[in-house]
């Protein structure tokens, strides 16, 4: 794939990941930065941001609010020029899942971490009970969107997730999922957010891996 062919990513920013960059003034890097939307929100907040993505339309779009922007294949790790324990943070939202291979990348993010930073990472969930229920009728379209993202090269379970993790030795802090409860169209109309939350979060109790949308998960740097 050619960097020109690659998929701009701008959104308004990932609302779960940031709801677990705690503390002040930290330095942040966003690994698969995309535009910038998760920086912009960063800064906004006191903090200084770093990121790194493959798309050189991206980068342009993200310098405007990052302090140092990287055009890298995170294929082959992180860019060199990024220092030892310069992180308070690094930020992973739905990248892992487009890596084939990516044990050097978690090397390189362990490098650039600070002993007891924190490396935040989101990802599609493959074993969603709508997934799954695509999966039993033997639907298995690529799209240029979601689990089926034509770019996705990896598939992850809440349990294969923290157990990658755990091996490349980060200690969970936080392992949860986020979603809405089944037949949500319906249920919004007769039923209080509040009630539904409420509902969501004991269904996910019973099984995050079957009723989590998106895998989240925060992941103290032990060395």
């Amino acid at each position: 794939m050619q960097h020109s062919d690659i998929k701009v990513y701008n959104n308004s920013g990932n609302t779960d990941v940031l709801s677990l960059v705690n503390g002040d003034h930290l330095h942040v890097l966003d690994v698969g930065c995309g535009a910038g939307s998760i920086a912009r929100r960063l800064v906004e907040k006191g903090h200084s941001a770093d990121g790194v993505t493959i798309s050189a339309k991206e980068l342009e779009e993200a310098k405007k609010v990052l302090r140092n922007g990287y055009l890298y294949n995170l294929e082959n790790g992180l860019p060199q020029e990024i220092p030892d324990n310069s992180y308070d943070v690094v930020i992973c939202s739905h990248v892992l899942e487009h890596i084939a291979y990516p044990d050097k990348l978690i090397a390189d993010i362990k490098r650039v971490l600070k002993k007891d930073g924190h490396l935040i990472v989101a990802l599609p969930n493959v074993f969603y009970y709508k997934y799954r229920w695509q999966l039993m009728k033997g639907s298995f379209k690529t799209s240029d969107a979601g689990i089926w993202d034509y770019t996705h090269l990896r598939w992850y379970s809440f349990k294969t997730a923290a157990d990658f993790f755990k091996a490349n030795n980060f200690e969970l802090t936080v392992a949860t999922v986020t979603g809405d409860l089944p037949f949500t169209s319906v249920l919004k109309h007769v039923l209080p957010a509040a009630m539904r939350k409420g509902l969501y979060k004991g269904l996910t109790s019973i099984s995050k891996g079957f009723f989590g949308y998106q895998l989240l998960y925060k992941l103290k740097n032990i060395k």
